[in-house]
């Protein structure tokens, strides 16, 4: 692989992570504007669109690159493949709140989507990293992911919380199937950033296989 490949390999990356930071912020957006919910969704789907685009163009070109060993070169489809994985979940996540028509935002959902945000901002400095990683300061990248899988953490605990809040009190039906959903809409968001933060950690893994050792 040439500097010029790796450096294509990285800015789609980096592409991907920045409509992800675009996603997130308009669910932000949507916390302080439930009304117009449909409207902030249709925008964060046509930044999937743009996603998908990005992506077919990587894969075309990969295809073409030499890399080698095999288990490299799939560390870093799948890590790139998987950062697209979390701009689909998003725009499911933007649907799901208008197909179950939330009218209203508990605390739960806005520290859900406050976690999610927090997130990416750390996904993307993540991203930073691993392209300037360099084995001597190894110590910058261990960080870099802790932080970054520390919001799946906090989320998994707070998903617990939330759920069982929604069985042991008084709830409508309705209010229990709607939030439930969107609960677990947000943890396969969670998920889905917990295999990229493995993808990043195989590929400093085949990179340099020390940093393990």
């Amino acid at each position: 692989m040439t500097g010029e490949e790796r450096d294509f390999l990285f800015d789609e990356a980096v592409s991907l992570s920045e409509l992800l930071y675009r996603q997130s912020d308009l669910l932000l957006e949507m916390l302080e504007d439930i009304d117009n919910r449909d409207l902030i969704a249709d925008k964060i789907d046509a930044i999937e669109d743009e996603g998908d685009f990005i992506f077919h163009e990587f894969s075309l070109r990969f295809s073409s690159i030499t890399i080698e060993p095999s288990e490299r070169r799939m560390a870093i489809y799948q890590m790139v493949r998987h950062i697209e994985e979390g701009i689909d979940m998003l725009d499911e996540l933007a649907k799901c709140v208008v197909r179950l028509n939330v009218t209203e935002v508990t605390s739960g959902f806005r520290s859900s989507i406050n976690c999610i945000a927090g997130a990416v901002k750390k996904e993307m400095h993540l991203i930073n990293v691993l392209r300037a990683f360099d084995y001597k300061h190894k110590e910058e990248y261990i960080k870099a992911v802790n932080e970054f899988d520390a919001f799946k953490v906090e989320y998994f605990k707070m998903y617990n919380i939330l759920v069982y809040q929604l069985f042991s009190e008084e709830h409508d039906p309705i209010d229990v199937i709607r939030w439930k959903t969107i609960y677990d809409s947000v943890k396969h968001v969670f998920e889905a950033f917990e295999v990229s933060a493995d993808d990043c950690y195989k590929f400093v893994v085949f990179q340099n296989k020390s940093l393990v050792e």
